[in-house]
């Protein structure tokens, strides 16, 4: 309830606001979320994604406070597909994949990434 508040306060003031929140900042949670359920470091793919919603919105709080409600989501995702097989996490966590991998490729902090 907290993040869809979030979402609706910055959608407020347009397209980039969207922007930071989808794909951008749900890339950092999903990353910081993928890099505590399976111990590996996304520590550069976190800062980055965060660089860019930063970057598309002011309000520094409201980004950081959206990937911390959205990070033991991103966990329990992966938590769903990895360890119990859930196909339907499978396919969102596949989905979030590809769509922080082509968003990535088009942002400037992020175009280095793997």
């Amino acid at each position: 309830m907290r993040a869809a508040a979030l979402v609706l306060c910055l959608a407020g003031s347009g397209a980039a606001a969207d922007e930071a929140l989808f794909p951008a900042a749900q890339c950092a949670a999903f990353w910081q979320g993928y890099q505590d359920y399976l111990g590996t470091d996304q520590t550069e793919a976190v800062a980055a994604f965060r660089a860019v919603a930063l970057r598309l919105s002011s309000d520094a709080a409201a980004i950081d406070a959206f990937i911390a409600a959205q990070r033991p989501l991103m966990v329990r995702m992966a938590e769903a597909y990895i360890y119990r097989g859930d196909r339907l996490n499978r396919r969102l966590f596949e989905d979030m994949i590809a769509t922080c991998g082509a968003y990535a490729a088009t942002q400037p902090e992020t175009a280095h990434l793997p």
